[in-house]
């Protein structure tokens, strides 16, 4: 049990280490994640018997907007992701 957590350590280390290193090749790649995980979450949405009404800056994948999460200083007009 302790050789696969280990294991299983060491894999992910280098996974964030391959991640970081087509970051610094490509920083698209990062957008690229982004639209994943959005479109991950649309579709966990679309199957729940819930209504969700969600914007993009709450759930911080504005795909389209500033590409620095979190840089909104308080001065700039909020945006929704998809214009």
């Amino acid at each position: 049990e302790k050789k696969s957590i280990v294991i299983r350590a060491e894999g992910e280390a280098k996974s964030a280490e391959l991640i970081g290193h087509a970051i610094k090749k490509n920083p698209a790649f990062l957008q690229l994640r982004r639209i994943e995980a959005s479109k991950d979450i649309a579709s966990t949405i679309a199957v729940s018997g819930n209504k969700v009404y969600l914007d993009a800056d709450s759930l911080m994948i504005n795909t389209l907007g500033d590409n620095s999460v979190g840089s909104n200083t308080g001065n700039e007009p909020k945006t929704t992701g998809w214009y």
